[in-house]
């Protein structure tokens, strides 16, 4: 009889054990999935500044059976150690992260090929972080998908610190290289180049690992190579970054821009991502003649120092000028269909046979912008100017050489 108690208690244990982990393991699940962190500044239950994982297990102790016991054992030191210490956590993550893995392993060993895309970047602390990712065909739920999966491993970023690292990732998770079928990264010279580059070092070991540059990095950097070519584009793009730096640096000046733009507020440039240009250039393309009742607004607010008037009145005397105003006609025509290709690019259902049409056709609409599409721009010039002239007589003189021209 004795024994059997004996077994039914510790079945019991066995299974409160069970259950305290099943719950600590979904609360791990939850921080991991939505990207929180899981650590305060302290690491003890009930004290303030716990992190997230150990308040979430006190709020499910007030609602739970099972962790409302296992907190009082906790509490009262009635067990020695109760899964909640930072060493368990990490312990927990390290075994989800190898099902995971093991599971992705599994997955891209039954599709058997595979494409690859590598890309490096620097994060806060300055250090070179890249990301290899695995591309294949995925069929183990009954329904065709392409997946996408990533590592994450920091080292060399030169070309054959890259070469290394990468060839190194395959062979710990034993991915064989031959079964790559295709690359595709960034035009950092690194990945890129013809004869040294990660690419040529790759397809020297595999000849079928064919190279594809990414087509969203391309049409961006060709964007931006045309944009620092010529002066007036550069010109344009300073003014616009100059209005944006002037209006929100203060919250007295961006009040007195929504005042008077009631729509699309200035937008900031970014030397990465060119949708920025677009969404720079659109604001004051359709919004000029707000942009410049703001900017007069801010050169006559007597509450702002004389430097910052001069500039808003600077700024108000530029975008007033004719040049300025078929720049950003221009300008808007062109990133309005370079944004469309850029976003169906980034779509994940396209294919290259779509990709190539749609940068083919961005090519011949270039091509015949040049035949009337400055005319049209000129014209809207006019309208825009019309309206500044109309809204503000006393800027007339400023347009009536240009529209008599």
């Amino acid at each position: 009889m004795h024994r059997l108690r004996n077994q039914r208690i510790i079945n019991s244990e066995i299974a409160f054990w069970r259950n305290v982990l099943q719950r600590l393991i979904s609360i791990t699940l939850f921080l991991a999935k939505n990207n929180l962190a899981f650590r305060g500044s302290s690491d003890k239950l009930f004290t303030d500044h716990n992190g997230n994982f150990l308040c979430l297990v006190e709020l499910l102790g007030k609602y739970d059976d099972v962790m409302r016991k296992h907190l009082k054992r906790g509490v009262r030191k009635e067990v020695k150690d109760h899964y909640c210490s930072k060493r368990i956590k990490n312990e927990l993550l390290d075994i989800m992260a190898s099902k995971v893995l093991k599971n992705i392993l599994m997955r891209l060993c039954k599709a058997k090929f595979y494409s690859v895309i590598v890309d490096c970047t620097s994060d806060i602390s300055h250090i070179e972080q890249m990301s290899l990712t695995v591309r294949f065909v995925d069929d183990s739920d009954d329904q065709i998908k392409v997946k996408e999966h990533c590592f994450n491993p920091v080292d060399d970023s030169t070309r054959k610190g890259l070469t290394e690292l990468f060839r190194n990732i395959l062979n710990e998770n034993k991915i064989m290289l031959e079964h790559c079928g295709g690359q595709g990264y960034d035009n950092g010279a690194n990945m890129k180049a013809k004869h040294s580059g990660v690419q040529a070092r790759i397809l020297a070991l595999n000849p079928r690992a064919f190279f594809v540059p990414c087509g969203c990095h391309s049409l961006n950097r060709v964007v931006s190579d045309a944009a620092l070519s010529s002066l007036d584009s550069v010109t344009l793009f300073g003014l616009l970054q100059k209005i944006y730096i002037l209006f929100s640096a203060s919250t007295i000046r961006w009040k007195v821009l929504t005042n008077n733009v009631r729509k699309l507020t200035v937008k900031p440039l970014s030397d990465t991502h060119w949708e920025s240009r677009m969404d720079s250039v659109k604001t004051v393309r359709f919004q000029v003649t707000d942009i410049y009742d703001a900017l007069m607004e801010l050169a006559q607010l007597s509450k702002a120092d004389a430097g910052v008037r001069h500039e808003a009145q600077s700024l108000a005397n530029q975008i007033t000028d004719f040049k300025f105003l078929v720049s950003l006609v221009v300008w808007h025509n062109i990133s309005f269909q370079i944004n469309i290709v850029s976003k169906t690019l980034q779509n994940k259902s396209v294919d290259i046979v779509t990709a190539t049409s749609l940068m083919k056709g961005c090519i011949q609409l270039f091509v015949g912008y040049r035949d009337n599409g400055f005319e049209n721009a000129i014209i809207a010039a006019k309208e825009m100017a019309a309206d500044l002239v109309l809204s503000l007589p006393s800027r007339r003189s400023v347009f009536v050489k240009e529209r008599g021209s």
